[in-house]
């Protein structure tokens, strides 16, 4: 997805956000500003770093080098995955009361996309309740084309799965469940390091992910996304060798559909269009949810 100039804002509004969390001083938080500004100069001034997700890696890579901290949402993904763990146990009854597979597949997808909601990387977006997600995960009108994409994944036999925010990631779980049920091997592959709120490998336990995936791997990288020059050989092995990718959230869809194909397999995008330029790109009204299926 081309670099809009709105971009720009959101991701130094993201990273201020980011510094004031962890540092108090206001002259610290000004000079860590002027680095990101000097930083943000030089990424936009090189052809290859006109990506949203390259600049934001780059600029969150910054912010952690130069205060120490590792992982500066630690407490809010835990309390995340601690709040999606406890939805995930009421509807995992739920799904299996369900007899086509088709159907659970889609009661399945609905949570998938409603557990991109809890986001912190959107400047001024307020994630909602649990209560409200649940009613909104039953009565959303999906954008783009679900019956297309489910009609591929009920065909494919191996699946990788690129998993997102902590607390969605549990519920991704449900559409693995599903698919595992129907006796596809399920991937998930999950960030090294710390990106915002981002899953790592670190709370894939804590999430219950080795519950219900097949293997759960890390990417060799702390990258917003998957950015082939920095993942490591299994995930380049694993990307040969399945027959769809489930790809969740926009920083994904942003550098997806640049490499979409060099990786060349079918992809099923599942996001919340949280963003002018997201929502612009796919033609849709800011804060729908949104699954399209690619194949190429």
């Amino acid at each position: 997805m081309k670099l809009y100039a709105e971009c720009i804002s959101c991701i130094l509004s993201i990273r201020y956000r980011d510094i004031a969390k962890i540092v108090i001083d206001e002259n610290r938080r000004l000079d860590l500003m002027k680095g990101i500004l000097k930083l943000l100069n030089e990424l936009i001034n090189e052809k290859h770093m006109l990506n949203t997700v390259k600049i934001a890696t780059e600029l969150y890579r910054f912010i952690k080098r130069s205060t120490g901290v590792e992982d500066i949402y630690r407490d809010e993904k835990l309390l995340a995955n601690r709040n999606a763990l406890e939805l995930y146990r009421e509807l995992h009854s739920k799904l299996y009361s369900i007899p086509r597979d088709r159907d659970r597949l889609i009661f399945a997808m609905r949570f998938s996309l409603i557990g991109n909601a809890i986001d912190y990387g959107v400047a001024n977006y307020v994630p909602p309740s649990i209560n409200e997600l649940v009613q909104k995960a039953m009565s959303m009108n999906i954008y783009g084309n679900l019956d297309e994409a489910i009609d591929f994944l009920l065909k494919s036999k191996r699946v990788v799965f690129l998993l997102d925010n902590a607390g969605e990631a549990v519920l991704d779980r449900l559409l693995s469940d599903t698919l595992r049920s129907m006796g596809k091997q399920v991937i998930a592959i999950v960030k090294s390091g710390s990106f915002q709120n981002d899953i790592t490998i670190k709370e894939a336990r804590e999430a219950g992910l080795y519950e219900s995936f097949d293997e759960v791997i890390e990417s060799g990288s702390d990258a917003a996304s998957i950015i082939l020059e920095e993942v490591n050989d299994r995930v380049k092995e694993i990307l040969k060798d399945i027959d769809v990718v489930i790809s969740k959230g926009m920083a994904n869809y942003e550098y997806l559909t640049e490499v979409s194909n060099i990786i060349g397999k079918p992809i099923v995008y599942i996001l919340m269009a949280k963003c002018r330029p997201i929502a612009s790109e796919l033609n849709v009204p800011i804060g729908s949810p949104v699954v399209i299926f690619k194949n190429h």
